[in-house]
């Protein structure tokens, strides 16, 4: 493949490229935000304390070094991906809620101590695991799309070490992680993901 074809085919798959690269920052953005939110309410929590504390601080850290990256791509332009990104949560906030309170459902269900901190974390944990799967997914199709695109790696867009401490602080309390099985979770998780991988959504969050 000469210079000249290895141009058009970047050139006709550039939207497509886009849109998986954006589906992914938005996935792993909201992911960093039911981090803190469930974090923060473990901290406040009889729950805050040995193993669990370390990993909390561990999971922080993972946080802050993607955002850090990722941050550090998007200096020329900081507030852009701050109001795409509000865009985006607002289309699946709602589905959030209804994934949450399955979650706690099935935690109430089982008289699990502390069920609204625990479903936080799950929460978390549920859709960093979603995040995780669907980068896999976007790089496969990726790459699929010609051996010039097989050199695309964005391993620093996977949240891999987040998903990680999420596992070790579940087990570190003791809890099973996936107690919401998938056929609960799907019809909230195929809302968020046909949400997530919306072309409208996304020229919309972006020409924001």
């Amino acid at each position: 493949m000469n210079k000249e074809q290895a141009t058009k085919i970047i050139s006709k798959h550039e939207p497509l490229f886009v849109a998986y690269a954006y589906n992914i920052l938005f996935t792993n953005d909201v992911v960093c935000g039911l981090t803190v939110e469930a974090l923060a309410v473990i901290e406040q929590s009889p729950l805050y304390k040995h193993r669990t504390k370390q990993l909390v601080k561990c999971a922080k850290e993972a946080r802050h070094k993607y955002e850090k990256t990722i941050n550090g791509i998007m200096n020329d332009n900081p507030g852009f991906f701050s109001d795409a990104n509000e865009i985006v949560s607002n289309e699946i906030s709602k589905h959030l809620d209804i994934l949450y309170y399955t979650i706690k459902k099935q935690f109430d269900k089982q008289r699990t101590s502390h069920s609204a901190t625990i479903s936080k974390l799950e929460l978390a944990r549920t859709f960093c695991e979603f995040s995780c799967t669907q980068f896999d997914e976007r790089i496969e199709k990726i790459h699929a799309i010609g051996n010039r695109f097989k050199r695309v790696k964005l391993s620093y867009m996977r949240l891999t070490q987040l998903l990680y401490y999420l596992n070790e602080i579940m087990t570190s309390l003791h809890i099973p992680t996936g107690v919401v099985s998938e056929k609960e979770c799907s019809m909230a998780l195929n809302i968020i993901t046909q949400k997530l991988g919306d072309a409208n959504i996304i020229a919309k969050a972006i020409s924001a």
